[in-house]
């Protein structure tokens, strides 16, 4: 059951109604169709896709994942309705949008009949990258990579819409989809265990960063984080796109990312797998250290990420060169680039600004937001540049930080915490002030452990606006122990 429901009576920070502002509740999703994720079953994750969601010109949607303590992954569908009720102007109801659920992802265990005598471990992370390089910035298969506790990884990849539409599917998607009532029940592509790894923090490696400087296959990569502080690199098995390559070939040859033109009809399968074997480890960085809390890749420096620890260090990792290692020499070689010890307090939240990753910012669980320039390092360096601390927000939150969302326009970034509220921030004065731009304060019944931001993909503007048009609605989405999906406009 999805519901909708307004918020008129809320108040930003200025005590201006939020039907005066941006920034209002679109929103409420529940989500409690039997053994998928309840109203009483925590969501963990949620993220926007970066891919578009039809090829129809005309269609302005957005796909959104969410992740929690069930064994399934619920993929949404959000569009904005153009036609309002003629009888009310009040724009924050179930009417200003509409919602979707016709696909979930599940594991390859999953009994659609006898679901509930499978144990249930959930996914704890959650993450999704465009496996593209071409012009058009919202085209590209869709890669999803979960984990549960206990190290076992799941990988899913949906074709563009476009291959999609013109019946092309992957060479490993005959039997891994059923229907279950009107919804499709799809299993991974790829599945494996990292022993080593916590299941609570992981990252894709960037595929537009992955093999620029190479003509040779190569995998998508994901780091995941370890108890012992390590963070380890492994293969999915995936090929990642890579430049001057496209889908002209001979059957069951192809690599992914280039959309095959409306004359190559004969391709009705392309492979997306690799010959390598799925989760062998690449490398392990950083061992030795406070259990790893959080994780992210720079968005524009290859073999650059940060990781946040227990003890409220953040480590910043990048390749000892900037010659393609992973080639040239057989492996990755990282060092330690920097280290900030401005906390002790656990660091769950790192988040890098969009696009260019000028600012990286980290929150901690005494409630405070920090925000360091990084901007000497966002072209292809190896990270080795003076990093500065720029501001700190003391009392942004009453409580532990979740997750941080920053917005593609690079001027804002959000928070989530454990006090039940969801925080908008300029990334300039506003965090050294601690004052939001606005807050939405008790939006869920519970600690709010996801968020993230995302626009409208319209598949007719796809090279605009880092591939959403500058005229689609932003929109924030939280989610919580409560089992509920909650949307923010905020433009």
């Amino acid at each position: 059951m999805m519901t909708g429901r307004g918020d008129p009576g809320g108040k930003g920070v200025t005590g201006h109604p939020l039907s005066m502002s941006g920034y209002r509740t679109l929103h409420r999703i529940h989500a409690d169709n039997g053994d998928s994720l309840s109203s009483s079953t925590p969501i963990w994750r949620v993220r926007f896709s970066p891919c578009r969601s039809s090829s129809l010109p005309s269609s302005q949607s957005s796909r959104l994942m969410a992740a929690g303590a069930s064994n399934i992954i619920k993929v949404y569908s959000l569009t904005d309705r153009t036609s309002k009720d003629t009888n009310t102007d009040d724009v924050l109801d179930a009417s200003a949008l509409s919602v979707d659920c016709a696909e979930c992802l599940v594991t390859n265990d999953y009994d659609e009949g006898n679901n509930d005598e499978v144990a249930t471990l959930g996914f704890a992370a959650l993450d999704i990258v465009r496996n593209y390089c071409g012009a058009d910035t919202v085209a590209g298969n869709e890669v999803v990579v979960a984990s549960q506790l206990g190290g076992r990884v799941c990988v899913w990849v949906r074709l563009d819409q476009q291959l999609i539409d013109k019946g092309v599917t992957a060479l490993t998607d005959a039997d891994n989809t059923c229907i279950v009532g009107e919804c499709s029940m799809r299993r991974p592509n790829v599945e494996f265990t990292v022993n080593s790894a916590t299941g609570t923090t992981l990252a894709i490696r960037p595929p537009s960063l992955a093999n620029y400087y190479s003509k040779e296959d190569t995998d998508i990569l994901v780091a995941l984080g370890c108890a012992n502080g390590a963070v380890v690199i492994c293969k999915t098995s995936i090929l990642a796109a890579r430049p001057g390559v496209g889908n002209a070939g001979t059957s069951g040859k192809v690599i992914v990312g280039e959309s095959p033109s409306a004359s190559i009809n004969a391709v009705e399968n392309i492979k997306i797998l690799s010959d390598s074997t799925s989760g062998e480890i690449v490398t392990t960085v950083g061992g030795g250290h406070a259990c790893v809390m959080s994780l992210t890749f720079h968005p524009t420096s290859p073999n650059s990420f940060v990781v946040g620890r227990k003890d409220g260090t953040i480590d910043i990792y990048s390749s000892a060169s900037v010659v393609d290692q992973y080639h040239n020499t057989g492996g990755f070689a990282f060092r330690r680039m920097h280290r900030f010890l401005h906390s002790s307090y656990p660091v769950r939240a790192l988040a890098f600004s969009q696009p260019d990753g000028a600012l990286l910012f980290a929150g901690d669980d005494y409630g405070r937001v920090y925000s360091y320039d990084v901007s000497c390092n966002n072209e292809r360096t190896n990270m080795t540049k003076p990093i500065k601390l720029v501001a700190c927000a003391l009392t942004a939150h009453k409580g532990w930080i979740m997750n941080l969302a920053t917005f593609p326009d690079g001027k804002r970034v959000a928070s989530c915490g454990s006090d039940r509220a969801v925080k908008v921030w300029d990334c300039g004065m506003g965090l050294a002030s601690s004052s939001p731009v606005h807050s939405f304060d008790g939006v869920h019944d519970g600690l709010i452990w996801g968020l993230d931001c995302g626009r409208d993909v319209n598949a007719n503007k796809g090279g605009s606006a880092g591939g959403r048009s500058s005229g689609d609605k932003l929109k924030l989405i939280s989610s919580g122990n409560d089992g509920v999906l909650q949307v923010f406009s905020c433009d």
